[in-house]
């Protein structure tokens, strides 16, 4: 704790600040903790439904859990101040996002109130934090000021949705979260002028990264624990560990998805928005994949998974190849003739896993795992030759 005081101001990190070295810190490091177990009940409530129905749901779950992470990493990436009140804060968000882990499992169902309270406070907490950040730091206002009242108002209307009887409920939800991202969305050139920290940002988002492949590694010890240590659940739980690896190795990298970007400037606005985004399906594609694979693991020898398990297993597959690519695309500024020709072998591999789902249904579940799996080497390999150089233009 700084000696000069137990509460400072939020300071301005943009700018010069932006320029040096600046990496996680401990209460980073402390507050992901929440979402592991956030990023857990998630997928153990995929695992229980893992059909269209059951990935619907998820998706719409996921997607509030992974914006408020997304909101308070945003919010340190500018503002960050290492003092009680920044602490009792993030605590605060800390016992807000808990209870929205506990909410997960019947957030569509008994829990919808709660879920939805749960979320309300850790915006309402964020959009705190933001005015505390405008009232010390006058020349960033126009951006805390418009972000306080865009997170306030979706905030707001998910309170109020819990006065709304189900099904009514949701369809509030669905505008809470419009208004949500489009706030960051309509900002324009506030992102320009208060850009966030280019070193500490991708940190952030490939140690989240890390925690959702984790999920992967878990899914695979899981299984092999409740159907026992076998030549067939050991084969498989190995192939769902190079498919986890694969997916490492794709990010860090194939997409240089936790490298320093370069995206400074106007015209670099809709990369750095296309790079934010694109996370999105590609942890939700991870999640739902170590889901499959572990319905794999504990599988009897030679039986199929049973439909649509088989296809949901090899989209989530093409879809995190697919967002890889995303990311790789955003990240890459310097402009090539030959880039996309680069890619076209990642495009392929993601053709090839959502072929392999139409053929899953008489395919064993062993087999269609050691397809993947070398769909996924595969992906290791093509990211190991050399960028293509950029052109001068």
């Amino acid at each position: 704790m700084p000696k000069e005081g137990l509460f400072k101001p939020p300071r301005l990190r943009s700018g010069q600040e932006a320029e040096r070295e600046r990496h996680v810190t401990w209460l980073e490091l402390f507050y992901d903790l929440v979402f592991v177990a956030a990023v857990a009940q998630l997928s153990r409530s995929l695992s229980d439904d893992y059909s269209w129905l059951g990935i619907l749901r998820f998706s719409v779950l996921f997607v509030p859990v992974w914006w408020a992470w997304v909101g308070h990493t945003f919010y340190l990436t500018r503002f960050d101040t290492e003092d009680v009140g920044h602490r009792l804060l993030t605590m605060a968000q800390m016992a807000a996002a808990a209870s929205l882990a506990v909410h997960v499992p019947a957030a569509l169902g008994a829990t919808s109130a709660g879920f939805a309270l749960s979320y309300a406070t850790v915006r309402f907490i964020l959009v705190a934090e933001y005015l505390r950040a405008g009232r010390h730091i006058p020349v960033a206002r126009p951006l805390t000021g418009r972000y306080a009242a865009g997170f306030g108002a979706a905030a707001s209307i998910w309170a109020i949705s819990v006065l709304v009887p189900v099904p009514w409920r949701f369809g509030l939800w669905g505008v809470a979260l419009a208004v949500d991202f489009l706030t960051p969305l309509t900002a324009g050139l506030l992102h320009v002028r208060f850009p966030p920290h280019l070193m500490h940002l991708p940190e952030r988002f490939g140690l989240f990264t890390i925690i959702v492949i984790g999920e992967a590694v878990v899914s695979v010890v899981m299984g092999i624990g409740t159907r026992g240590l076998t030549f067939g659940s050991g084969l498989a739980g190995m192939m769902g560990l190079l498919v986890a690896f694969a997916l490492w190795w794709g990010y860090f990298e194939g997409a240089k998805g936790a490298a320093v970007l370069a995206l400074s400037g106007s015209r670099h606005l809709w990369r750095y928005q296309q790079w934010l985004y694109s996370h999105l399906p590609l942890l939700m594609g991870i999640t739902a994949t170590a889901v499959g694979v572990k319905h794999i693991i504990l599988l009897p020898p030679g039986v199929a998974l049973p439909y649509p398990e088989g296809w949901l297993l090899s989209l989530s597959v093409a879809a995190s190849v697919l967002a890889l690519n995303a990311i790789f695309l955003a990240a890459f500024t310097g402009g090539t003739r030959h880039l996309h020709r680069f890619l076209i072998p990642h495009y392929i591999i993601a053709f090839l896993g959502i072929v392999t789902g139409a053929v899953s249904a008489i395919l064993p579940g062993i087999a269609l795992l050691g397809i993947l799996t070398l769909l996924g080497v595969a992906q290791i390999f093509f990211s190991m030759r050399e960028m293509p150089s950029a052109d001068a233009g």
